[in-house]
């Protein structure tokens, strides 16, 4: 028990090395023993890009003002549900298709801690939209692992 809490305490340090850094993966090997840390990307770590100019449209002529108040659009974009992760680990998507119908309890994904499989399930029947991550990726505690359209329950 003693190895396992200084193993532990060794990742912990090798963890926080990490963040001061701004690494994001740290592969080691000793002999037959292999550790690999991985963590998300902070965002001072991801290079700035330049916003994408305006586009323009030729033969475009935006309409004048009326005075009136705007009429509210009848056509409302779906509300999505976002599943997340309740664990840090490495994720193993489904085989769900993206617009399948999936019920309440289906398992969406697994995150992996410490080689043990933690399954993500739906928490309300609902359609499939689509996945915010891919199989093999390392995921944080809420971390938003797939997008849901809720369906009523009967």
């Amino acid at each position: 028990m003693e190895m396992v809490n200084e193993l532990l305490e060794q990742v912990e340090r090798l963890a926080q090395l990490m963040a001061q850094h701004g690494a994001t993966r740290l592969d080691l090997s000793d002999g037959a023993t292999q550790i690999t840390l991985a963590r998300a990307a902070s965002a001072e770590s991801v290079p700035h890009t330049d916003a994408m100019p305006p586009l323009f449209l030729s033969g475009y002529e935006p309409e004048e003002p009326t005075g009136e108040e705007p009429t509210e659009s009848l056509w409302q974009p779906p509300a999505l549900l976002e599943v997340r992760s309740e664990l840090v680990g490495y994720c193993t998507l489904a085989p769900v298709e993206i617009g399948s119908t999936v019920a309440r309890g289906q398992v969406l994904a697994t995150v992996e801690v410490l080689g043990i499989p933690n399954e993500v399930v739906a928490p309300l029947p609902g359609v499939l939209e689509g996945w915010a991550v891919e199989t093999g990726q390392p995921v944080q505690y809420g971390q938003t692992i797939a997008y849901l359209r809720p369906l009523s329950e009967e």
